[in-house]
């Protein structure tokens, strides 16, 4: 198979190309062909097998206007024009160049190197309409306005003209020009096979993969369908491709991700009676559309792996269930609060959560770990407080066989190594025992951690998140907790808030947690009546949320109505009547407990809520600078 067509206007290039094809040792097809009698012969090397045409100038353009191939066109060189030019150097004759403006731009640039003067009419790309009466009479009129006594144009363009009468100097192609053309050919043609060669193995990806893959071009005409997108739309390779994606998919949402340029991830589509996962997202080059291309996957499946890895995972306790998306407040330091988080998260630092009991800390922790760059490593949680000093030792390290009396045949990895390239989040730090510390500070500096009863050390790339509802500065001075270890952990830190320092979020909370009991025990509690919601407001809630989430739950299911009423409060206030902070006294002696820093803190809290959280105010009413409120607040 001849994979090149040469299809020569006229003789000489005939011979030429001849010529070329004996010198080169190529083998390529040449035939004649004029203009559009270069049209049949063009689409008959194209049924028999080639894969580029090589012709000139509108014979070139006539046969890519009726082929599917690529056809390359033998350019006019700077040596064609200055050959055909060169005879009428140092003569006043007026030359009449008639041509394409390509053809024009090269005689303009030699005209002026051989002094020559020239008068042009630009003939327009044959793909354009061509009134060749039009064209003869402009040129007539250019002969008789500057008395032109020659023509100079490409041969096709000059025989339009014959009947002018006039002597003519064709601008024929020269070897080099023919050489060139076959060199861009077979550069086409490897080009070409190499895209097959990546073709074939795209196709072969694509023929493997589970998920379906739909793509289409910039008009929605589907160019790609693999074998897994013919079984979920039951449709056949040959019933797809070309047509528009609408006809094959009746519900797609691809020609909205054209028009919107924008990506469309996990969105659940209805087939039939199943639903499927979809992805769609726009194939962008240099900033136009060019295409979209889909997956499709089976929600079924989808299901069955997540359940398979959520089953193992969960078995260990190695993932998160919140992120920073769960948190619900209106409170503007919990706000920033969560906003400091997130670049907390960002960083591979350890860090301290101090914070009351029912704050959040561990929501913080999961939230963190979520938005790291470790979120797709293991989450590892362990309550410093529920275990006992040699067991905890035991859980954390893990421990060989052997190690002790009742230790496991085989050995046990300790949870250090469980959160490999991931988080271990260690809560309640604060009740670790004092030589279980010294560990913990070695596994921080070094990065490394010993089994029980082996001597053999385990790297380990781990973050550490640790947790504290206890006063760790204190457990310092008093010989409990060792500064050492409270430095290491405290590189960055998180103080959360307590809920009664977040009073619009009172409301917001129990309103969220009416609606997730009722649904949780089909229940049909619409509210709390603002008498009950004005009593939640002045309780302390030493318990924080979870305290709060306790309550709510426990008014729920006893309610006897729709809404709670104050009535349906009582036995709550008899139980909490000694945690409730109603009089004056109380609330005003609050503040005096705790450090210095602490009492500043809270006076400057006070001020700044009865100021409507005007931090300018504030500091006037106090006296003191705004940066010193904003430190405050930190």
């Amino acid at each position: 198979m001849k994979r090149i067509c040469f299809i020569a206007p006229y003789e000489e290039i005939f011979q030429l190309a001849h010529q070329v094809r004996e010198e080169s040792k190529l083998n390529f097809t040449i035939k004649k062909g004029n203009l559009e009698e270069g049209i049949e012969p063009a689409m008959e090397a194209e049924k028999q097998g080639a894969q580029v045409i090589i012709s000139r100038g509108g014979t070139a353009s006539f046969i890519r206007q009726n082929v599917n191939i690529p056809v390359v066109e033998i350019r006019v060189t700077g040596y064609d024009v200055l050959k055909s030019l060169y005879p009428y150097r140092n003569t006043k004759v007026i030359i009449g160049i008639v041509g394409y403006q390509s053809v024009v731009d090269g005689c303009h640039t030699v005209s002026s190197i051989l002094n020559i003067p020239i008068k042009e009419v630009i003939i327009p790309n044959v793909e354009e309409a061509i009134d060749w009466k039009v064209v003869q009479q402009e040129v007539a009129a250019l002969i008789e306005q500057y008395d032109i006594k020659v023509l100079v144009g490409d041969t096709t363009i000059i025989s339009r003209l014959t009947s002018l009468n006039i002597d003519v100097k064709l601008i024929t192609s020269g070897k080099e020009a023919v050489i060139q053309a076959v060199e861009e050919a077979l550069h086409i043609l490897h080009v070409r096979k190499v895209e097959k060669e990546r073709g074939k193995r795209f196709e072969a990806v694509l023929d493997f993969v589970n998920d379906g893959v739909v793509a289409t071009d910039e008009h929605g005409v589907i160019t790609v369908i693999n074998p897994a997108a013919e079984d979920i739309f039951k449709v056949k390779r040959e019933e797809a491709l070309g047509y528009p994606v609408k006809e094959i998919i009746p519900n797609t949402e691809i020609m909205k991700v054209l028009e919107s340029k924008s990506a469309d991830i996990q969105k659940l589509q209805k087939v039939s009676n199943d639903y499927i996962m979809t992805n769609r997202i726009p194939i962008i080059v240099d900033g136009l559309v060019k295409g979209v291309v889909a997956t499709f996957q089976d929600v079924s499946t989808i299901q069955g792996a997540e359940q398979k890895i959520r089953q193992n995972l969960y078995a260990k306790g190695l993932v998160t269930r919140y992120s920073f998306k769960d948190f619900l407040t209106k409170n503007q330091r919990m706000k920033r609060l969560i906003t400091v988080s997130e670049d907390f998260a960002k960083t591979d630092a350890t860090v301290l959560i101090e914070g009351e009991s029912g704050t959040g800390k561990e929501m913080f922790a999961q939230s963190i770990h979520a938005l790291s760059l470790r979120k797709e490593g293991p989450f590892v949680a362990v309550n410093c407080a529920a275990l006992p000093p040699q067991l905890l030792e035991s859980e954390l390290f893990g421990y060989v066989e052997g190690a002790f009396t009742g230790a496991k045949k085989d050995g046990k990895i300790g949870l250090f190594e469980l959160a490999h390239n991931g988080t271990i989040f260690l809560d309640e730090i604060g009740e670790m025992d004092k030589s279980l510390q010294a560990r913990l500070l070695r596994v921080l500096e070094e990065k490394q951690v010993m089994r029980l009863g082996s001597d053999k050390v385990i790297p380990v790339d781990i973050r550490v998140i640790a947790a504290t509802n206890a006063n760790l500065k204190n457990q310092i001075k008093q010989d409990e907790f060792r500064m050492d270890l409270y430095y290491r952990l405290n590189v960055l830190k998180l103080q959360t808030i307590p809920l009664r320092e977040r009073k619009e979020d009172i409301e917001y909370l129990t309103n969220y947690f009416i609606r997730t009991i009722n649904k949780k025990y089909g229940r049909q509690v619409e509210k709390f009546t603002s008498e009950v919601m004005t009593l939640l407001m002045k309780y302390s809630w030493p318990g924080n949320i979870r305290e709060l989430k306790n309550i709510v739950e426990r008014l729920v299911l006893s309610a006897t109505k729709d809404y709670v009423r104050l009535e349906d409060t009582e036995f709550l206030m008899e139980e909490l009547k000694d945690d409730f902070t109603l009089k004056e006294e109380e609330d005003k002696f609050s503040i005096l407990e705790g450090t210095m820093q602490e009492i500043k803190r809270k006076v400057i809290l006070k001020v700044l809520e009865e100021e409507s959280y005007n931090k300018s105010r504030t500091a006037k009413r106090l006296g003191i600078d705004r940066s010193t409120v904003e430190k405050y607040l930190q």
